[in-house]
């Protein structure tokens, strides 16, 4: 009995020590990890994202001019219709103040709610493009699907389809607005280039039918040439 004693006390200093070592051990842990919740030597946090405050928000969307190609600064458009039927697709290149004059006085219809963005249109870095097309009722539209340069060439693509039914106000366009109408759909593209503006154009339009016509004009007075992707002529209008 009288040795059982300093073992006891000898174990008891060893869970003691024991304890102690633990304890400190788990201390420092804490002080390393509270460290690392923080910035990292190579300036990121412990996610991985860096900490700067330059960091670009996730969820924020990126910045428009990035998908544009090289060589062009901007472009806009303007959808707008005409009741006269168009027979086939057209594509027209404006590229100075005469010529826009001329092509609002033939589209009286849509002349006022045109004028303002052709007479912001500066020709000294920009051109306009207009993309035609018959649709069949007042409620379709050409939507431009891609824009791009290629060999020194603006190269627009368009198609013809159901507009969006949200009339701008929230609400739904009218039915009766929807009847069986033949009627002419455009779009009018203003491009801005980073230097002299590019008098080339390469277009093709998809019409309500699915066919396709393809354009280029080298200028505003120049000859346009169309061919048809889709053998077979034209059937009910395009």
């Amino acid at each position: 009995m009288t040795r059982s004693r300093p073992s006891m006390r000898r174990r008891t200093l060893v869970f003691g020590t024991a304890s102690l070592l633990a304890l400190s051990a788990g201390c420092l842990a804490d002080e390393l990890g509270s460290e690392s919740d923080g910035e990292t030597d190579d300036g990121t946090g412990s996610n991985g994202n860096e900490t700067d405050g330059d960091e670009t928000d996730p969820g924020s969307d990126s910045d428009p001019e990035a998908d544009l190609p090289d060589g062009l600064a901007d472009y806009e458009t303007r959808a707008y219709q005409e009741p006269e039927r168009s027979t086939a697709p057209d594509v027209e290149l404006l590229t100075d103040s005469d010529g826009t004059d001329r092509w609002l006085d033939e589209r009286t219809d849509q002349a006022d709610s045109l004028a303002d963005f052709v007479d912001e249109t500066d020709f000294e870095t920009s051109i306009l493009v207009s993309l035609e097309a018959g649709a069949p009722n007042p409620c379709h539209e050409l939507a431009l699907e891609a824009i791009d340069i290629e060999d020194d060439a603006l190269v627009l693509e368009a198609a013809v389809g159901e507009a969006d039914e949200d009339d701008g106000d929230g609400g739904e366009t009218e039915t009766q607005a929807c009847i069986a109408q033949e009627t002419t759909v455009g779009r009018l593209v203003r491009a801005t280039f980073e230097s002299a503006p590019l008098t080339d154009v390469s277009a093709s339009i998809t019409d309500r039918n699915g066919q396709t016509s393809e354009f280029s004009v080298a200028s505003e007075s120049a000859s346009e040439s169309a061919s048809e992707s889709d053998a077979g002529s034209e059937s009910g209008g395009s």
